[in-house]
């Protein structure tokens, strides 16, 4: 039982970090895109970096609570889980953008919801390797 709620709390833990990632990946892209006018690949790398270092710290220390100092393997596989979640976040942004004229925004909305999934499963149990 005791682990069940340990592993519950993980899980919300996860999803508000996720919501503040989000909300500053979100931030990020509008500004560059929308009124500093970069492109949306690069609007699109740009934001997620700034997603990504506010993900590993808050997920690091306080959702999966690992108190120990930083390593390289850790840093490696969180940048490596990253990196695929951006890449599917970039398919499907090139596909809503370029194949299918979608608007940004709604675009940005679908390609983040497929790669939530990719970013969860690989920090729960590659990178910090938490137990439930």
């Amino acid at each position: 039982m005791i682990s069940y709620w340990k592993g519950l709390r993980q899980f919300i833990k996860f999803n508000v970090v996720g919501i503040m990632n989000t909300a500053v990946d979100f931030g990020v892209f509008m500004i560059l895109n929308r009124y500093l006018g970069l492109i949306y690949a690069v609007s699109q790398v740009i934001s997620y970096s700034c997603g990504m270092v506010n993900s590993y710290f808050l997920n690091k220390f306080w959702t999966f609570q690992k108190r120990e100092g930083f390593t390289a393997i850790e840093v490696t596989k969180f940048i490596l889980v990253n990196l695929c979640s951006l890449g599917v976040s970039l398919l499907v942004l090139y596909i809503l953008q370029s194949k299918w004229s979608w608007e940004v925004l709604p675009s940005k909305v679908l390609a983040t919801g497929f790669s939530v999934g990719v970013n969860f499963l690989g920090n729960k149990f590659w990178v910090f390797e938490a137990t439930v």
